[in-house]
């Protein structure tokens, strides 16, 4: 079994067991042990992972740490384990005394069988960071959660590497919030700088507050494009491809009004008399708008056979016939594989006429969706 569906199947069972574990050790011997386990390590071998691991430090004697992961014979990572039900921010002053006894270890570990957090010292030596580099909570897996643990697998575990990753990681959180902040609150300096090829002798104050208003708008409109065109393929992956742009942009952009527009509402009619026009039936035709696309289907919604896509930058429509297929219908306008999760293939068009350039490659889209699903097209 790969280690993606390893951590897949984990996930399950935690989530099943977390419900009837009710102290530490229920926590230590159902949750967190399996997990090491996933992570390569023999949990029933000392030389691998030793339990009551001493890690006295300074005055202190009789510190002990509740796992020690060992990797050629080297304590390489520290694990603290807490009940299920513990939050676990107030105990990480405990992992940092036992990470800073041992400088060979490099991840220190704080858990309560679901939330896992991992601490190195990228900001002294041999001393554990006031913020842990990594948090996953294994019941909600991410995308990057399968990459970032595949790091802390027995076979793969490398200090140098896991330093890097945890330099990666940290920088990208900053700046994640830093984009965050900007976007949602653009500056004076961010502002001048996307209008600084404007016409204008000198960019003042009242100019900049101007721009403001403009500038909040086009940060939300190109937000919603990249959200339509993939880039949170990590979601639409995990749900109902069907289903999975509108969901992603409900999730992301909240109370964004839907608004059917006039060439939303006159490509569902240029697409009835295309349909019309080759001898089909439109008795069962439709169409739903969302706040990412607007589909036009067959019978039931599932049965789309095509999504306009007007709101972006450069107007395009989805559909769900390989590009190589559709190509002696594309009429020389250009077409690509869709993002994945979105459909097969994507038709750029300059306006809503240039439908009626592409008759046959909508009504051959329509064919096909209603052989697949049995529908009568005449």
């Amino acid at each position: 079994m790969q280690f993606k569906e390893e951590l897949q199947k984990l996930s399950i069972q935690i989530s099943e067991r977390r419900l009837h574990v009710t102290n530490e050790e229920m926590t230590k011997q159902s949750l967190i042990l399996p997990f090491i386990q996933v992570l390569g390590f023999d949990i029933y071998d000392p030389l691998e992972t030793r339990p009551e691991y001493v890690a006295d430090f300074g005055k202190k004697k009789g510190e002990k740490v509740d796992y020690a992961i060992f990797k050629n014979s080297i304590p390489v990572m520290f694990v603290e384990a807490k009940s299920v039900n513990e939050k676990l921010k107030n105990h990480d002053d405990q992992l940092r005394r036992y990470f800073n006894s041992t400088k060979d270890v490099s991840v220190g570990v704080i858990t309560n069988g679901v939330e896992y957090r991992f601490f190195t010292d990228l900001d002294a030596p041999n001393m554990m960071d006031d913020k842990p580099f990594l948090v996953v909570d294994i019941t909600k897996l991410k995308e990057s959660d399968f990459e970032n643990l595949a790091k802390f697998k027995k076979e793969a575990f490398d200090k140098e590497s896991l330093v890097k990753c945890a330099e990666e990681l940290t920088y990208a959180s900053t700046l994640d919030n830093n984009i965050k902040e900007l976007l949602k609150n653009p500056s004076d300096e961010f502002i001048r700088f996307l209008i600084k090829d404007f016409a204008f002798q000198r960019v003042t104050s009242s100019i900049v507050d101007k721009f403001r208003p403009i500038v909040k708008q086009s940060i939300s409109n190109a937000v919603l494009y990249m959200i339509s065109d993939g880039l949170y393929r990590q979601e639409v992956n995990s749900i109902d491809p069907d289903l999975a742009v509108e969901n992603v942009i409900k999730g992301r952009i909240k109370n964004k009004e839907i608004i059917t527009t006039d060439d939303e509402l006159k490509s569902f009619d240029y697409v009835k008399e295309m349909l019309i026009k080759f001898g089909r039936s439109i008795d069962q035709v439709d169409y739903k708008d969302t706040t990412g696309y607007f589909s036009i289907y067959v019978a039931i919604v599932n049965n789309w056979f095509i999504r306009m896509n007007f709101d972006s930058i450069n107007k395009n429509f989805v559909t769900r016939i390989e590009p190589n297929i559709l190509e002696k219908y594309s009429n020389g306008f250009k077409i690509e594989a869709a993002p994945k999760g979105m459909g097969e293939s994507r038709i750029y068009i300059n306006t809503v006429e240039d439908l009626k350039e592409l008759d046959k490659l909508i009504v051959y889209c329509y064919d096909r969706m209603c052989r697949k699903e049995g529908i009568n097209i005449n």
